[in-house]
């Protein structure tokens, strides 16, 4: 009897839905791109046109080719290479999941958004991809 009852409980453990790996992947693949300056990787997640904003570059487009955005990113990457990303805040609602950060370069640091859906396979794709750049205040 207590081996049935094992089984049960393992096989409904087993089923109960929690988060997936792509789920889990995808906030890895963008928080280890963020932080090495990894355009390829980072747009390998992309969805097939983004949203994407860099305000540094004066960059603002409501939906660009993944292909080109990754060209941006390279670009960005290079000016501006990373020291470190850490994420400040991940939530998510149906579908979405959605990631704020703090990207710091020398002497810079940039808030980022990542807004990533569900596509009807089941994973994750990057839909936008926000920079700003964050105003320093100077003391006197």
């Amino acid at each position: 009897m207590h081996t049935i009852v094992s089984l049960i409980v393992s096989l409904y453990l087993w089923v109960l839905p929690g988060p997936t790996v792509t789920e889990t992947d995808i906030t890895q693949t963008v928080g280890v791109s963020l932080r090495s300056g990894d355009a390829s990787r980072l747009s390998a997640r992309f969805a097939r046109t983004i949203e994407l904003v860099i305000d540094a570059e004066n960059v603002e487009f409501s939906a660009v080719q993944a292909t080109h955005a990754e060209l941006i990113l390279r670009s960005f990457f290079r000016k501006y290479p990373p020291q470190s990303f850490q994420f400040v805040y991940r939530g998510a609602s149906d579908h979405l999941r959605y990631s704020t950060g703090t990207y710091k370069t020398d002497g810079q640091t940039f808030s980022v958004y990542v807004l990533m859906r569900q596509t009807s396979n089941h994973t994750y794709v990057i839909n936008a991809l926000h920079f700003r750049k964050e105003s320093s205040v100077v003391s006197r």
